[in-house]
């Protein structure tokens, strides 16, 4: 095998199982894992080539990356989804491989070997990305592309934290219009409004990607976290001093009896 460097892509599109998505949203990257390089076609048009001569092959033999010998499977198209991505970065780490043939091979080999080393481009790493858009497999071999595009874990806590810093300044402006009684009385809400802001900001990206996608959907994601902490809150109290009642009534009644009394 052998490697030559080419320059960086600004855009790449790249082949995975369906069951894959959601780990690489939240990772925000494509991992090479065993292998030295993590793949990538270029254009649509060579990854309908490159999946023509590789996924699409039932029964055909290749070489994994340990060097043990297998078939491609039948191909599902609904078991996979296809990335479009852009790079983030401009590291100087992208490479093809030119397949190597042995000497004296016929000319049609040759040329068959080049064109496939052409479908292909390989980044040295584990390749950070944003933008990211799903397209739909069995749509693209059909010949219409359908996609929708999607939000990395880190993009969609970016705007998170943008929305709840404008909205935690205005409604600490707003405070500044209250009178000393108005603030006594917000004394709650305030605390409750800067213990979820503290809180979710310790938490941020590393929140569940359901988590985030729930708090993107809110207008006011502080103002929901606000109002469901003083709600908990409010229950936990209540519980908290119907058991101190109940405990010092027990207690009032064991020093009241006889016994104790006789002690």
């Amino acid at each position: 095998m052998a490697y030559e460097k080419v320059p960086s892509p600004s855009t790449v599109y790249h082949l995975t199982q369906k069951g894959n998505l959601d780990s690489i949203l939240d990772d925000g990257v494509i991992r090479r894992f065993d292998d030295t390089e993590c793949w990538f076609c270029e254009s649509l048009d060579k990854m309908r080539a490159y999946m023509a001569q590789t996924v699409l092959c039932e029964g055909k033999p290749y070489y994994a990356v340990g060097g043990q010998l297998c078939r491609y499977s039948k191909f599902v198209p609904e078991d996979y989804v296809l990335l479009k991505l852009t790079p983030r970065g401009y590291e100087d780490n992208w490479y093809r491989w030119d397949q190597e043939i042995p000497p004296g091979s016929p000319r049609g080999l040759v040329q068959a070997a080049k064109e496939f080393s052409m479908l292909k481009i390989g980044y040295r790493g584990d390749m950070a990305f944003k933008e990211p858009e799903v397209i739909d497999v069995a749509m693209f071999l059909a010949g219409e592309i359908v996609s929708h595009k999607e939000l990395t874990s880190g993009e969609m806590w970016g705007l998170i934290f943008e929305r709840t810093e404008a909205e935690m300044a205005a409604y600490m402006r707003g405070l500044d219009h209250l009178e000393r009684d108005e603030l006594i009385q917000s004394a709650a809400e305030i605390s409750a409004m800067q213990v979820c802001r503290g809180r979710l900001t310790v938490q941020g990206e590393s929140l569940p990607r359901e988590e985030l996608q729930f708090l993107l959907q809110a207008e006011n994601p502080l103002e929901v976290l606000r109002d469901a902490w003083l709600e908990r809150q409010s229950a936990d109290e209540a519980e908290t001093f119907s058991g101190l009642l109940s405990d010092l009534r027990e207690e009032t009644q064991r020093m009241r009896s006889p016994a104790m009394r006789m002690k």
